[in-house]
């Protein structure tokens, strides 16, 4: 009976041994230092930093040119979203009151006589005297991804 253990354990013994030896090796490599993990990158539309405006009777008109992609990680602008901030003279006194904007339309990007997308857009609204407004857009591309905010217009009717 003893013979028959030690001949399960000479057995068992190397095995035993190379499994370890297996777990060991598998503890001590590993894939390089631990970090958090980083979110892949987004391609977004590139800023508008030309938006500008005109007045005529009782309506604006905002213009800017669609801006050009300049590195690898900017996608080209297909349209833009406008916003529009519009408060009453009086409640526009209030220097530390953030400013709330809505979302009032969104212009594509259309294609010109040649078939290219035109270089500039204009957008134009009717507005109201005694008013504070102020517009900012934003690009965005075929994803949907959205760029980050344009240069303000501000001004008050």
């Amino acid at each position: 009976m003893q013979r028959t253990i030690v001949n399960r354990c000479i057995l068992i013994l190397p095995a035993l041994a190379c499994a370890t030896l297996i777990i060991f090796a598998s503890m001590l490599s590993g894939c390089g230092r631990k970090a958090p993990p980083k979110p892949p990158r987004v391609s977004s539309p590139p800023q508008v930093i030309d938006l500008g405006y005109s007045i005529s009777e009782d309506s604006v008109k905002l213009s800017w040119t669609i801006p050009e992609t300049s590195d690898k990680d900017e996608s080209p602008a297909t349209g833009f979203i406008i916003y529009r901030s519009k408060q009453s003279v009086s409640e526009a006194d209030c220097a530390n009151c953030p400013i709330t904007f809505t979302k009032i339309d969104d212009v594509p990007v259309r294609a010109g006589a040649s078939g290219r997308p035109d270089s500039s857009v204009v957008f134009a609204e009717t507005i109201e005297p005694g008013y504070r407004y102020i517009y900012k857009i934003k690009a965005y591309d075929d994803d949907g991804v959205a760029g980050k905010d344009s240069n303000l217009i501000d001004f008050t009717y």
